[in-house]
């Protein structure tokens, strides 16, 4: 699974987020919908090895682990909702969902009954530590604990007179960073804004590129409002991440009893075990984990999964993970009552190029292999046709590569329709999909798939190079006095396939007058760097522009954080709106302020009706294409290829609850519970 794209691995996406290095997956091989009707005729056992395309980057909230490399965390750690091959989202280690007539009241019954691999309950409690960290309300709570102190209240009331008074931080100056502070204007009180402002001045959000000019921030130095981050709430942010982002629209999580949570959202919400899924993404971890700072979280995993990491286990290697059956697992087949999983062990080894994990799985080096059909199209077609050799699972096409043009780097051409109009129509998708899958993927026609929402192909691009050149010209004449070059910069990963697709890119834009600028790095960095990082300059993504494999499936839930100005809309008041600044745009890589769009997909995402909604979602995307903000590529099926003597039994067949099948294969992979050696 990879190539010069990002892709979930989402943010999350894969949240989850990942570099085209990792794409999505699903179903086409076998689809049956129950395990064997006959338990004793499964034999238990055994050990297996898996090679995937992509590293892992660890396991706290913020590290998105590319989608093959998810597929191995998910045997560790699971989500509270799963998606059926119907694409209906029931629940895992939730038992039941239920909304409430304004869709602001969420209710999650959870099951009972279910242990952590520490031996800890799982239960409403630890989903809401869970959610508390992940939104960010624990920095919050640290930061309001400071703003109790005597030294930081004056200090905010020092800050809050400043902004609210007549002087040179005063007045609309001032009335915009409490804004940005998340401060609506009739909570303009020295009792409202003083425990934000003191928050902030923690953060040192104010002071260092952030709400702040260089030119205010000067003025608050010479006022003696120099802002200086406190250490204890630095050690506290370790769980902010893309999905602190992703659940920005949560201002309440309350446990009513022990397997209960009530949720509550700032606006109307029909989708919110979709957002508690986020592509297979929001994976439950143990208190324990969790709670005892960075080090802990990313590297000491404690699930509730089928599988654990090996006793001993040191995160050090990033190339390999090993994990072992789990005795005391929770899960039983719906049919049979037999006890799971059946598998004693299993082995994900990084093998980067595609040509050696091919060569893996047909050997019998490895048991089982994921590939790419976008990038990896030669390799793909070549296993397919040895059916003696391997059998193939795939994914519908259903994961959608797009272009993302990034209106936020400073001096960005983008912020002219022109300039974005002449890559738009400069991209050659068909010429890609030729030369690169080998005719695996789909020529776009919108950002998602006909079976989308969202689909329209209103205002989405045609190639044509002389449409380009005449935009490019019009761009240039924009701004005469200036001998313009429109040269941007682009991240591909490290690997073969990932070099050549961006060569393919440089190549074809080339035709145009357009200079692509090749960046490599390996996909986990290439991910750090393009959604919020130092190098990046905060919330900004890293490059011009972004080949991203973010929007996915039938339904808006995963895609909507991507398509956004902001996922904390200005003045809003829930858990992660604090965040604003810094976090609340950091899934919008194409970082434009288009609020246009956010106003279509919210009013699709607060009706009742499905149909109003479906007309809202595809304005939402014809109003991103006619505005060349973000473009489709390609759509694709991935790939993940079994070797055939490897002897591997029940894929795809066990049901999560009787009559409900889970996807044969999905973004991150096979549910390996139900697998085993024959």
């Amino acid at each position: 699974m990879t190539h010069s794209q990002i892709t979930r691995s989402r943010v999350m996406r894969r949240i989850g987020v990942a570099i085209a290095a990792s794409l999505a997956i699903s179903t086409l091989a076998s689809t049956g919908s129950q395990a064997a009707s006959n338990p004793s005729a499964i034999k238990r056992g055994g050990k297996i090895k898996v090679a995937i395309s992509s590293t892992f980057g660890g396991w706290c909230f913020s590290n998105n682990n590319a989608s093959d490399a998810l597929g191995g965390q998910r045997t560790v750690m699971e989500t509270l909702f799963e998606k059926t091959i119907g694409g209906d989202m029931i629940g895992l280690l939730a038992e039941s969902y239920s909304g409430s007539d304004d869709l602001k009241t969420h209710t999650i019954t959870l099951r009972k009954g279910i242990k952590f691999h520490d031996g800890t309950d799982f239960n409403a409690a630890a989903v809401k530590t869970n959610l508390d960290y992940a939104t960010g309300g624990y920095s919050v709570a640290v930061a309001q604990a400071e703003a109790a102190t005597a030294t930081r209240a004056a200090h905010a009331t020092k800050v809050f007179t400043a902004l609210s008074g007549s002087g040179p931080l005063g007045g609309t100056t001032g009335a915009g960073l409490m804004a940005a502070a998340g401060i609506p204007a009739a909570g303009q009180t020295a009792a409202v804004a003083i425990p934000t402002l003191s928050f902030l001045s923690v953060l040192g959000v104010l002071a260092k590129g952030g709400a702040l000019d260089k030119a205010t921030s000067g003025a608050m130095d010479a006022l003696g409002l120099t802002i200086s981050a406190s250490a204890v709430w630095a050690a506290s942010t370790y769980t902010l991440s893309t999905a602190t982002a992703f659940i920005g629209n949560l201002t309440a999580i309350t446990a009513t009893d022990t397997h209960t949570l009530v949720l509550k959202t700032n606006r109307a919400q029909n989708d919110v075990p979709g957002m508690l899924y986020a592509s297979g993404r929001f994976i439950i971890r143990a208190v324990a984990q969790i709670s005892n700072g960075a080090s802990n979280c990313t590297t000491k995993p404690i699930g509730t999964g089928p599988f654990k990491v090996l006793p001993g286990y040191n995160y050090s290697d990033t190339n390999e993970l090993v994990v072992v059956k789990n005795p005391d697992y929770w899960r039983k087949d719906p049919n049979t009552g037999a006890k799971l999983p059946y598998l004693d062990q299993i082995t994900f080894t990084s093998v980067k190029e595609s040509s050696q994990r091919a060569a893996a799985v047909r050997k019998g080096t490895y048991d089982a292999g994921t590939f790419a059909s976008a990038g990896e199209g030669k390799f793909v077609r070549d296993l397919r046709q040895r059916k003696s050799v391997v059998t193939e699972y795939a994914t519908p096409y259903e994961y959608y590569l797009s272009l993302f043009l990034n209106q936020g780097k400073a001096g960005s051409p983008f912020t002219s329709k022109n300039a974005r109009l002449a890559v738009m129509t400069c991209t050659d998708r068909a010429g890609f999909v030729k030369a690169r899958s080998e005719g695996e993927a789909k020529v776009a026609t919108s950002l998602v798939g006909p079976s989308s929402l969202m689909y329209t192909t209103n205002g989405h691009q045609k190639y044509s190079v002389a449409a380009s050149q005449a935009y490019l010209a019009a761009w240039k004449a924009e701004n005469p006095t200036k001998n313009l070059e429109l040269k941007v910069a682009v991240v591909a990963d490290t690997g073969s396939a990932s070099q050549a697709s961006a060569l393919f890119w440089k190549n074809s834009y080339a035709k145009c007058g357009i200079n692509y600028e090749i960046i490599t790095k390996e996909a986990t960095l290439a991910i750090a760097t393009t959604f919020n990082s130092s190098e990046s300059g905060g919330a900004q993504n890293a490059y011009d522009m972004s080949f991203a494999q973010l929007f996915e499936g039938n339904d808006v839930s995963f895609n909507l954080p991507f398509a956004l100005t902001n996922a904390f809309p200005a003045g809003a008041t829930t858990i992660g709106s604090t965040w604003r600044s810094n976090i609340g745009s950091v899934l919008g890589i194409a970082h434009h302020n288009d609020t246009t769009v956010d106003s279509l997909f919210y009013a699709g995402n607060a009706a009742a009706n499905k149909g109003v909604a479906k007309i809202k979602y595809q304005e939402a995307t014809a109003r991103l294409q006619n505005e060349a903000i973000i473009s489709g590529v390609f759509s694709q099926s991935t790939q993940i290829f079994v070797n055939n003597k490897s002897g591997l039994g029940g894929i795809g067949k066990l049901q999560i609850v009787k009559g409900k099948t889970q996807r044969v294969i999905t973004n991150w992979g096979f549910d390996w519970t139900g697998v085993y050696k024959k």
